[in-house]
């Protein structure tokens, strides 16, 4: 059986906030109901009622499901302004930092892209500005839930799109001195064979995952939480 600490370490928050969910998608049992209302401070039963809501719903869940739920209440929470985007942001770029969940790798990613926002296209291909961050996050969301089990290339996050062709591919990186002596980076498209340094729609980012849906023609989801369990 599952323990708090595995899902979010000391903090049992992430139990808590997960029968929430299920209430939110009417899901209810007087377990559920005791368990949402209890505090962070009462660790002890709040693994005693996870385990429970878990055994009277039958539940077989690993933990990557597990999380997947919490990133889905997170978002129901910021599309309802009940959450700060940023921070929830930063919450699972934490998660993936100190407890080293694979599943909000996604959000690392763009946490630390974010840090050239405003920035121009060398740095910022994504052109997210301060004014559109917020928006870019809550498609950083919706995008997670819409590809969540769907089976990526291996090297997924290091291809990205030519802007030029409009190819996917893992750029061919490349260097050479100048007449000064420095090194001056580019990067080839092994499609189309041109040089493209800045133009590209890296699949880590949301630009890549919106062209990747639509390339395998893949619909929205429609996610279901008792098909999910």
């Amino acid at each position: 059986m599952c323990r708090a600490a595995d899902l979010i370490g000391e903090d049992v928050s992430g139990y808590i906030d997960f029968a929430l969910y299920l209430l939110d998608n009417k899901v209810e049992s007087e377990n559920i109901f005791i368990l949402a209302g209890l505090s962070e401070s009462e660790k002890g039963d709040a693994r005693k009622y996870f385990d429970c809501v878990l055994l009277e719903l039958d539940i077989k869940i690993d933990m990557d499901k597990i999380e997947y739920f919490y990133v889905c209440y997170l978002n129901e929470k910021i599309l309802e302004g009940k959450r700060d985007a940023h921070s929830a942001l930063a919450e699972l770029e934490q998660l993936y930092i100190f407890n080293g969940k694979e599943i909000c790798y996604d959000f690392y990613l763009i946490y630390n892209l974010l840090d050239y926002v405003d920035m121009d296209e060398r740095y910022n291909m994504e052109h997210v500005t301060s004014k559109n961050m917020d928006e870019y996050i809550k498609k950083t969301f919706e995008l997670f839930i819409d590809m969540y089990g769907i089976k990526l290339p291996e090297d997924f996050y290091e291809q990205a799109y030519c802007r030029l062709c409009g190819k996917r591919s893992v750029p061919c990186a490349t260097s050479k001195k100048t007449l000064f002596g420095k090194n001056k980076f580019n990067c080839i498209c092994p499609n189309c064979k041109r040089s493209n340094l800045y133009k590209w729609s890296h699949c880590s980012a949301n630009s890549g995952k919106e062209l990747y849906l639509k390339e395998i023609g893949w619909g929205k989801s429609d996610f279901k939480l008792e098909a999910g369990l």
